[in-house]
């Protein structure tokens, strides 16, 4: 089994996180596409097939965490969908497996008797945006890079899940699953993940309690040994997305003390 770890906010440059994870001797990094230094305007698939051979880590990306490619502005969506293709195309130039995505719930409405998402309330639109975005992620990815849908700490909502069934139609498509936000959502998509066995492709590794997500592993309330085991048996590759240097280290060391960690 493969394991990784996130850009760090104390990582000074993309060689240093790729230097860490060498020293951490972990397979890859995930570049969160959020953070300035791991945007597209600083990086090139040249620059990173270079690190990767150097360091002898690979590298996947976190797409960013704003991105809403279905929103109903045509210019706010072309700015997001050129935003999707040219991160999968330097992933797939740069040799890497997997993009995450967070799927955005979108703009709602709060009513006096119940909450009305502009998604639900204008689905046909949404759902020809849902396939634009589907179509441009098959463009750019040309079968070698899986683009992975996220949970969130929010279950999602039907006109969602409903919509992930879109994509997963196309093998460009995988899911993401982040154990910590399944545990603060109450465990409220687990359906949707044990109706689709076959698609886990990408797990965050964390520990979590209730209220709490991206602690050290041993620090929550999760069963580590058994949520990597699930990542192993589905041939998913594993990020430990931890926030600092410190807990990453310690992480690393809880899965090596229990004969989970592969170096």
């Amino acid at each position: 089994m493969q394991f990784g770890m996130p850009f760090l906010l104390e990582n000074s440059s993309i060689e240093d996180a790729a230097r860490l994870g060498a020293e951490l001797k972990l397979d890859f990094v995930e570049l969160n596409m959020s953070f300035p230094l791991c945007g597209l305007d600083n990086m090139s698939a040249a620059e990173l097939t270079d690190l990767q051979e150097k360091y002898g880590v690979y590298f996947t990306f976190h797409l960013h965490e704003e991105m809403a490619p279905c929103t109903f502005s045509k210019y706010v969506r072309e700015a997001w969908l050129r935003e999707a293709r040219e991160a999968i195309t330097l992933a797939r130039l740069a040799h890497m497996p997997a993009v995450n995505l967070h799927w955005l719930r979108g703009i709602y409405v709060t009513l006096p008797d119940h909450v009305d998402h502009l998604f639900s309330r204008y689905r046909k639109a949404y759902e020809q945006n849902v396939l634009a975005f589907r179509s441009i992620c098959e463009e750019a990815s040309q079968g070698q890079v899986r683009v992975c849908v996220e949970n969130t700490e929010r279950p999602w909502e039907p006109f969602q899940t409903d919509t992930i069934e879109l994509l997963l139609e196309s093998d460009a498509f995988g899911l993401t699953l982040d154990v910590g936000h399944e545990k603060v959502a109450g465990y409220k998509d687990a359906w949707f993940y044990e109706k689709h066995p076959g698609r886990l492709n990408h797990m965050h590794l964390h520990d979590a309690r209730p209220n709490q997500c991206h602690m050290p592993l041993g620090a929550g309330e999760l069963d580590i040994a058994s949520l990597v085991h699930r990542a192993d048996t589905a041939n998913a590759r594993a990020v430990i997305e931890i926030k600092t240097e410190a807990a990453l280290r310690s992480s690393v060391q809880y899965l090596r003390e229990r004969g989970l960690y592969h170096a």
